[in-house]
């Protein structure tokens, strides 16, 4: 039963790797959407803001990052509260499968569903464990893997580390109250950066033929505060029993 772990370690993360990888392709090929003449940041080029979002947001204490990717064979949804103080939490849901984690203190908890335990792991592990939290050292598998998912530096570089022009500055609007400049490039969809303050990533919006995805970055440098739950199966224990 146990040694299925491995095996959805792996195939979760290629799955988070479908999420980011879908976005920057199509990003990197963006096009202006129709909205007002750009305004602020005027002394950078569109490269230079790219460079300067992807930094201050990596250097965030903490933000919400939510929104879906649809791509054939691959529908992915995020909703996520991430700090680099190791107090994260959030759902993470895979073709309808569903799980929710939690990171407090360098351990890692996590229930997912039904659909998601079949998936990625098995049958077996599906009757024993969904709907259950489990809990281990974030450093061990597979919490290690959700650490991508929690780290505000790791969700960053995961969207936008290996990101590449040509940009070109687009015009500015509003996303959640913040106003934004778009830096667009000769495809369909946006980058939006904040123009005031800290020049945050506010929101990543791409269309690629029948792949489409909205990402939102929000409430910067906000407290994380997860609950941790009441009660929980330990994972290793439990497989050192099945060994």
């Amino acid at each position: 039963m146990f040694g299925d772990y491995g095996m959805a370690t792996h195939r979760f993360r290629l799955g988070w790797l479908t999420v980011s990888s879908a976005l920057l392709l199509t990003a990197i090929s963006m096009g202006a959407p129709t909205i007002a003449a750009a305004s602020g940041l005027t002394s950078m080029n569109a490269a230079q803001i790219v460079s300067m979002a992807v930094k201050d947001s990596a250097a965030a204490s903490s933000f919400s990052v939510d929104g879906t990717v649809n791509q054939p064979g691959s529908d992915i949804t995020l909703d996520l509260s991430v700090s680099a103080s190791g107090m994260s939490e959030g759902t993470i849901s895979i073709n309808g499968g569903s799980v929710r984690v939690i990171e407090i203190d360098g351990v890692g908890y996590f229930n997912a569903d039904t659909k998601f335990w079949t998936k990625y792991a098995s049958a077996a592990a599906a009757q024993l464990l969904a709907g259950r939290w489990v809990y281990g050292p974030m450093t061990s598998s597979p919490f290690s893997t959700f650490k991508q998912f929690l780290s505000p530096r790791k969700v960053i570089s995961s969207f936008f580390g290996n990101t590449q022009g040509p940009f070109k500055k687009g015009g500015t609007s509003t996303v959640d109250g913040q106003q934004v400049i778009a830096i667009t490039g000769n495809g369909s969809g946006a980058l939006y950066v904040a123009t005031t303050g800290k020049h945050f990533v506010a929101r990543l919006q791409a269309t690629k033929g029948s792949s489409n995805g909205t990402i939102s970055f929000t409430h910067y440098n906000r407290p994380v505060r997860p609950k941790k739950p009441a009660r929980g199966v330990n994972l290793q224990q439990l497989e050192n029993q099945g060994s």
